[in-house]
């Protein structure tokens, strides 16, 4: 300790990191969540009735790829965004991975 006042130092805040690592973890989920859900969904009768006889309603691949996209531009937003953006482009992605999910769920 000095008797001299030192200037403050730029300290990032402690929060800046939180939401890097929970973006990762969820981004490395979201392919074995998708792989799943599809086994869940084929291994139902309609699901099974659907891959073997045909005749099912068509998948929504525009809207499965909005979302997913709409989830990796928030990704990225949650890794690189300035500290006060990266809380809720985490919380956008933690919505938009999910409603892909259940989007595949939804169709066999």
């Amino acid at each position: 300790m000095t008797w001299s006042p030192q200037p403050p130092t730029a300290a990032a805040p402690p929060s800046a990191g939180r939401s890097r690592v929970p973006a990762v973890i969820a981004a490395a989920l979201f392919v074995p969540a998708l792989v799943a859900a599809k086994i869940l969904v084929l291994m139902t009768e309609k699901g099974g009735r659907c891959l073997m006889y045909g005749g099912c309603a068509p998948f929504p691949g525009a809207v499965f790829l909005v979302l997913c996209g709409a989830a990796a531009l928030a990704m990225l937003l949650a890794l690189a965004a300035p500290p006060r953006l990266r809380g809720p482009a985490l919380a956008a992605q933690l919505v938009l991975e999910p409603s892909a999910v259940a989007l595949v769920l939804a169709f066999p």
